[in-house]
């Protein structure tokens, strides 16, 4: 390829360029295999979906207090002390 024969080709912008690439690439790929089928996020890591940790939002400052709190005590885990907090407040409820 001569030094300068990159000028002599049409440009193609950004975008469309890299959707040609990525195009290219996909025509390369082997089939997929249908035995490679990853496991539902249900099973992963030997957990159940009821098990799967769960995002709850709180106010910085409290988690900050607790945490404190939690290694003054010696305790393991704020994520264990509101499992513990909410399953007692649960119990208490179905009485």
């Amino acid at each position: 390829m001569p030094r300068f024969a990159y000028l002599d080709t049409p440009k193609k912008k950004g975008r469309v360029r890299k959707k040609a690439a990525n195009a290219e690439r996909r025509k390369r790929r082997e089939p997929a295999d249908d035995t490679k089928v990853p496991a539902p996020a249900t099973e992963i890591a030997g957990r159940s979906r009821a098990d799967a940790p769960v995002t709850v939002y709180v106010r910085r400052e409290t988690v900050r207090a607790v945490w404190r709190e939690v290694k003054q005590d010696g305790g393991e885990s704020v994520s264990e002390l509101v499992e513990d907090l909410l399953l007692a407040w649960l119990r208490e409820r179905t009485r």
